[in-house]
């Protein structure tokens, strides 16, 4: 009798041990690690600065496309004025030469206009990038609750 209660206090002992373990570790938290609700200020605070950068996008764009118009619109004047004066230089008896001196002069006209736009919307640089969203927010793992009890194995019946 004497060994089956040591036998029995013992497996009592050793079930009772795997049956803690895991109580007594799922109560301890990393103190190191974030809340959710910290992580959840971070990541609207990130939202904000995000939304915020977003304007300030927004609003780069149109300064950006105003400009690249206006380049725009002076090269298309400078290219119209350019072929408007080969069209008024361009008469009915006029000899081979003057016609091509009059295409030459109007072909130079559109190749300065050409460059000065370049120039131009090279000195304005390059266009606005958009802002990276943030990451989002990491899901916090679930607690597990404890058992209380201990569920019956198959292999017991």
């Amino acid at each position: 009798m004497n060994k089956t209660r040591t036998a029995a206090v013992s497996a009592l002992v050793i079930a009772f041990s795997f049956v803690a373990l895991p109580l007594a570790s799922a109560d301890n938290k990393n103190p190191n690690s974030p809340s959710q609700t910290e992580v959840n200020k971070d990541f609207k605070s990130a939202i904000e600065k995000f939304k915020q950068d977003q304007k300030t996008f927004s609003e780069a764009v149109k300064a950006y496309e105003a400009a690249r118009r206006a380049i725009n619109k002076a090269f298309k004047e400078s290219v119209d004025k350019a072929l408007s004066d080969a069209k008024s230089l361009s008469a009915p008896g006029q000899t081979q030469l003057q016609k091509r001196q009059s295409a030459v002069a109007k072909q130079s006209a559109v190749i300065a206009a050409t460059a000065i736009r370049d120039a131009a919307i090279e000195a304005l640089g390059p266009a606005p990038v958009p802002p990276t969203p943030p990451a989002k927010a990491p899901r916090m793992e679930k607690s597990k609750k404890p058992q209380t009890g201990i569920s019956p194995s198959p292999a017991s019946n």
